[in-house]
């Protein structure tokens, strides 16, 4: 019997996610569909409790508004970066003002939406985070495992070397002479 898929459950990902914005109805609409997404969803309207949590605990992505009161998105961001490198962000703004793009992608954030936004863009932008996620995930593990094997080569050789040099050294020593 086959079922049919809901379109939601294309963009089905799995990430810990904080939300920060300063009106609750948005954080609640953001919430909602994160979690309709199979995130597990921390909601937040006050920047500071936000970064006690993200000092605290393993987010994948932050989801932020750029301009609320006490630090800012961006500010959010710089400092979630700092305490979790491998943070995805996402930033939400209805204009960029003090912040032009290019600067707010050298400061960490990793992708930019503009309201008014349609909830497929914010799906579309979520299975893209975690896509992201999982490709630097496996790149890492990748780079680990050849750095193991590299290490093991590296040490094979030293031991090839160290085995030569002994042999040179053995077959360089005087001989008794026989009698």
């Amino acid at each position: 019997m086959s079922r049919s898929i809901a379109k939601g459950d294309v963009y089905r990902t799995h990430m810990r996610t904080l939300i920060l914005d300063d009106e609750e109805p948005i954080v609640h609409m953001l919430a909602l569909v994160c979690e309709k997404q199979g995130h597990s969803v921390m909601p937040f309207t006050d920047s500071t409790d936000a970064l006690i949590q993200l000092a605290s605990q393993k987010i994948d992505l932050l989801i932020t508004d750029m301009h609320m009161p006490g630090p800012d998105g961006v500010a959010v961001i710089k400092e979630a970066r700092r305490l979790q490198p491998d943070l995805f962000t996402l930033i939400i703004t209805g204009h960029t003002g003090r912040y032009p793009i290019e600067e707010l992608m050298a400061d960490g954030t990793a992708d930019i939406m503009f309201k008014p936004f349609h909830m497929n863009e914010l799906r579309a932008r979520l299975a893209l985070a975690e896509r992201r996620r999982t490709l630097i995930a496996r790149l890492n593990a990748e780079k680990a495992a050849l750095h193991a094997m590299s290490k093991e080569m590296i040490l094979g050789l030293q031991q090839e070397l160290e085995d030569k040099q002994r042999r040179e050294a053995d077959g360089g020593a005087p001989r008794e002479a026989q009698g």
